[in-house]
């Protein structure tokens, strides 16, 4: 409910700011500092102009343009990328510190935004704002695009941030990536806010991978994109029969898109723990959270899977966890299995035996039965378990 909130009141902020702005005339010359509005959106001069139109004359602090796009969740209205002493900038480069955002003039690295002996470096573009829970769109270059029959599996994914209640910018946080946002978002809120309330979670930032497509297409991205491997049963259930189309086995692309490109975004724009960074996922998603723990167990410290797809290619991902060997889990702090102990019994034991042999490695894991629940309820209650296990305050 306070995420919730503080998102709906800079929301009011923002509308309240697009109304009180007069509308950009092609004749009138503005100063630095004004802001008009252009078709709904607002933009600020940066410095004297006059018959420069703002959708054609707008960009980022440091662009060269002369306007500026008041957009609620990027700068300079939102705080930046959180700014790092080791990190070097190049010019016009754009950072955050202290609820400030601030623009490089040149290449610096080291230099305190906030450091009275910075004032040449670094210019104050002034206070901006935490966006508790906002949505974006980020596409990749990892992942293929797919076209089965009438339906495109694009590149492109909605991503939804919730920062955690009372974020600090300058504290360090884990994150939680969270697979099939598109049919998980609204239990795992559910679940992640009621146990936030009772204090029973420490903080951490969570990150839904969404799906903006019609739900024929975002089940084919699913079978892209949660498949270790091709596998041609898969295929044929699927009903592909045309054999240069390859729907599945996409699951290694999506990982890199995840390490090189979504990770890193994130995790340049807060401060972030990596040795605690989790994911979280649920029947496909979750055998690709399996995989990557088998395969690159360095990514993630922490594993959240629910109701995991082990069938999948004749078991294949439990005989590879089973030849791996156990010095490459060094880095993983926790892994929660769960099932509903009405899916059916061989899946049931697949996981067990899963579990006893990420145990027999040396993991801390947690193998969770959750009584009365079938695969399709299972994740209505898994997460609740799943996060007390891995983020307890």
């Amino acid at each position: 409910m306070r995420t919730t909130l503080a998102a709906a009141a800079i929301a009011i902020l923002a509308s309240a700011c697009l109304a009180a702005a007069p509308a950009w005339q092609n004749d009138r010359a503005y100063q630095a500092g004004d802001t008009v509005t252009v078709a709904g959106t607002d933009y600020r001069a940066q410095w004297w102009t006059q018959g420069q139109p703002p959708q054609s004359h707008a960009g980022a602090p440091g662009s060269g343009q002369p306007w500026l796009r008041l957009d609620p969740t990027q700068p300079p209205l939102a705080c930046g990328d959180v700014w790092r002493g080791q990190t070097a900038y190049s010019g016009n480069a754009v950072v955050s510190h202290q609820g400030r955002n601030y623009l490089a003039n040149w290449w610096t690295r080291g230099s305190n935004p906030a450091s009275g002996e910075s004032r040449e470096v670094w210019r104050d573009l002034g206070r901006c704002n935490y966006v508790s829970q906002y949505t974006f769109t980020l596409a990749s270059t990892q992942v293929q695009p797919v076209t089965f029959g009438p339906d495109t599996a694009g590149t492109d994914y909605p991503i939804e941030v919730m920062l955690p209640d009372g974020f600090q910018p300058d504290r360090a946080y884990p994150v939680l990536y969270v697979l099939d946002w598109f049919l998980v978002a609204d239990t795992f809120k559910q679940q992640h806010r009621a146990l936030s309330d009772a204090g029973r979670l420490q903080p951490f930032i969570v990150v839904g991978i969404g799906c903006a497509d019609a739900e024929a297409v975002c089940w084919l991205r699913r079978e892209r994109d949660y498949t270790p491997s091709y596998w041609l049963p898969e295929e044929h259930y699927l009903g592909n029969t045309d054999p240069a189309l390859r729907i599945t086995g996409g699951g290694p692309n999506f990982l890199a898109f995840l390490k090189h490109e979504l990770i890193p975004r994130i995790e340049t724009r807060y401060l972030s723990q990596p040795a605690e960074r989790g994911i979280h996922g649920t029947s496909l998603s979750a055998l690709l959270a399996g995989h990557a723990l088998v395969h690159d167990s360095g990514t993630f410290g922490r594993y959240l899977v629910n109701s995991p797809a082990l069938w999948y290619h004749d078991g294949r991902l439990a005989g590879e966890a089973q030849a791996s060997p156990a010095e490459q889990y060094s880095g993983v702090r926790k892994v929660y299995l769960s099932m509903g102990s009405l899916e059916d019994s061989p899946y049931l034991l697949d996981t067990a035996r899963f579990a006893a042999t990420l145990g027999d490695k040396g993991l801390a894991v947690r193998h969770s039965v959750l009584p009365g629940q079938t695969h399709e309820s299972a994740a209505e209650v898994a997460s609740t378990e799943g996060l007390l296990y891995a983020y307890p305050r």
